[in-house]
């Protein structure tokens, strides 16, 4: 009934209606009652004063012409009641209210409770008054005499007065009654509003859990169901606030998970729209920043991958399905992992698949470098094993006897025998260099120790090549921690290289310079220099420079030298970079972090 109103209104409307329909029965029962015990009471007393007057008059029958005076007389004073005194012949011996000599026989068939009292019995009737032209209740006894009826004594009451008088009693009713009405209106209204306040209170604290406020609400006053109610609720915003909570930090873990992922991730809907990708899609395919609900073709700028993805979206079949390719990205090849995951989705914004990129280029490439450094260094320990089996297989008895040429072949093995020894020395130091579960040996240092060393270990090279070797240092004497080993590699191999390929009375240059809390290490010569197209690989394991294009068919090395440095640095965290003209001289250049003093 009330559904569209507020609660409040319906509460009041109900308090009303209840109210209303207590006070209607009461104001009906009572109105009823009350007009029953007047009528009673009326009638009472009719009977009363009609049985007074007539026990007087038939004591004192026949002589009664004083007493009906009297009675009349008396009787005429009081508009409400009318006593008339009828002979057996219908002659008025007297009235209250008319003269009896002018009033007409009463003995007539419109007056029957008078014929029935001729008859010894007690008459009633109520009717309009001729005379009065009001309603009467006409109430008549016979007067016995001897046992036979001489006169008929008659009270008639008005009824239109008891009417009337009823009527004010009803409206006394009424206005007691509207008044209690009124105050029940107060008293529902005061009643709703105790009900309503922790009512409203209680929806406005479901509102507030409903929009997502989760802070603790204030106790709410009430009945004890209120405060029940109220409890219950505290307890469920409790419950989704924890259970929130360990969504928003299981979305956030996920999140982070997805974020630091190796593997290109994107998230589709069902309509193939992007909903979500990861810091490694978006490094491997280049995307900047993306438009809501872009398509994968808007992404990927990569044919293949997009018409194999389109194809395995048709077939669910393939759903998990592993498939490997060699894709051209941006000029480069990748080999590439891909996968196509169909997941349930319910709503349109939900996950309803996930293509999974793994990028396996690095690990390929590393993998064919570790097959490379296996065939490399397997021919490079074959070289020199082969010169000394050589050498070796010539020794007879009759040599012993030849010093010239056994001291040939002792040169031959001893050489030899060193360049194995350098180069085991090399792939020792390049391991140690590149072993990531190495843990960096921090050490206090400066440019001054660097110095000594360097120049007490390449003296004699530098002085064999009469080179114009000079150090240069912007540190002064302080003082910094760092890998003293790792660092000690570096510039060993970077000035190996330099002496290597200076030619004699050329000049080489270390210089010692800082960057902020980065040790800037810069390594020049006045060497053969490297060739545009070779300046990439010169870092590679065992590559070595085209003799012909360093101008020195002699220089021959173990093709590990700047491989170290390259590890070196990387395990330090630093970086290495090269400026090379060829007949010119190079520049190499490391940047790395250090702790200063």
């Amino acid at each position: 009934m009330f559904s569209s109103r507020g609660f409040f209104i319906s509460l009041l409307f109900g308090n009303l209606l209840l109210i209303g329909v207590i006070l209607g029965t009461g104001f009906t029962a009572t109105s009823f009652e009350v007009n029953r015990r007047t009528s009673k009471l009326t009638e009472r007393f009719q009977e009363q004063l009609l049985a007074l007057v007539l026990s007087d008059l038939q004591k004192s029958w026949p002589d009664v012409e004083d007493r009906i005076k009297q009675y009349c007389e008396s009787y005429s004073k009081e508009p409400e009641f009318r006593l008339t005194v009828i002979d057996a012949h219908g002659r008025v011996l007297g009235d209250s209210e008319y003269s009896s000599e002018r009033m007409e026989p009463h003995l007539t068939p419109d007056r029957p409770e008078i014929l029935a009292a001729m008859d010894g019995k007690r008459g009633e009737d109520l009717r309009l008054s001729k005379t009065k032209n009001i309603n009467y209740r006409y109430l008549a006894d016979p007067v016995l005499k001897d046992g036979k009826a001489v006169a008929v004594v008659r009270v008639a009451f008005p009824v239109g007065g008891f009417l009337e008088n009823r009527r004010m009693l009803f409206q006394g009713v009424v206005l007691c009654f509207a008044l209690m009405l009124l105050a029940a209106l107060l008293l529902s209204l005061l009643l709703s509003w105790l009900w309503y306040k922790p009512l409203r209170l209680l929806n406005d604290e479901a509102k507030r859990i409903a929009a997502g406020n989760l802070d603790p609400a204030t106790p709410i006053d009430g009945p004890l169901e209120m405060n029940q109610l109220s409890k219950s609720l505290e307890t469920m915003r409790r419950t989704f606030s924890t259970q929130l909570e360990t969504i928003m930090r299981q979305r956030e873990g996920l999140q982070t998970i997805l974020k630091n992922l190796p593997d290109a991730i994107f998230a589709m809907n069902r309509a193939a729209e992007v909903i979500y990708f990861n810091a490694a899609a978006g490094k491997l395919f280049r995307i900047e920043s993306a438009a809501e609900g872009p398509f994968l073709q808007e992404l990927v700028r990569s044919a293949a991958i997009v018409e194999w993805y389109l194809e395995r979206r048709k077939l669910p079949e393939s759903s998990g399905k592993i498939e490997r390719k060699e894709i051209d990205l941006f000029g480069r090849k990748h080999f590439l992992e891909l996968e196509f995951v169909e997941t349930q989705a319910e709503a349109k914004e939900d996950a309803a698949g996930l293509l999974i990129v793994s990028d396996l280029s690095e690990a390929v490439r590393a993998n064919k470098m570790k097959t490379d450094f296996v065939a490399n260094a397997s021919h490079e320990l074959r070289t020199p094993l082969s010169a000394i089996r050589a050498a070796l297989d010539n020794v007879s008895e009759e040599i012993f006897d030849d010093k010239e040429t056994l001291v040939k072949i002792f040169q031959i093995v001893e050489r030899h025998v060193s360049r194995l020894d350098a180069l085991i020395e090399d792939l020792l130091a390049l391991h140690g260099a590149e072993d990531e579960t190495l843990p960096a040996r921090l050490e206090r240092t400066n440019v001054a120790e660097q110095r000594l060393w360097i120049e007490e270990f390449f003296r004699n090279k530098i002085d064999e090549k009469r080179l114009n070797f000079s150090i240069e240092s912007d540190w002064s004497d302080e003082s910094f921690r760092i890998d003293n080993k790792r660092l000690g590699l570096i510039l060993q191999n970077l000035l190996d290289n330099a002496i290597k390929f200076t030619p004699k009375d050329g000049s080489i240059s270390l210089r010692f310079g800082r960057d902020g809390d980065r040790l800037v290490v810069s390594c020049s010569d006045s060497g053969c220099g490297i060739a545009p197209e070779e300046q990439q690989r010169v870092f590679e394991r065992f590559y070595q420079a085209d003799s012909s294009k360093t101008g020195d068919g002699r220089i021959r090395g173990t093709g590990l030298g700047l491989a170290i440095v390259k590890h070196a640095v990387e395990r330090l965290r630093g970086t290495i970079s090269l400026e090379s003209r060829l007949a010119q001289g190079s520049v190499f250049m490391v940047k790395i972090p250090v702790e200063l003093v």
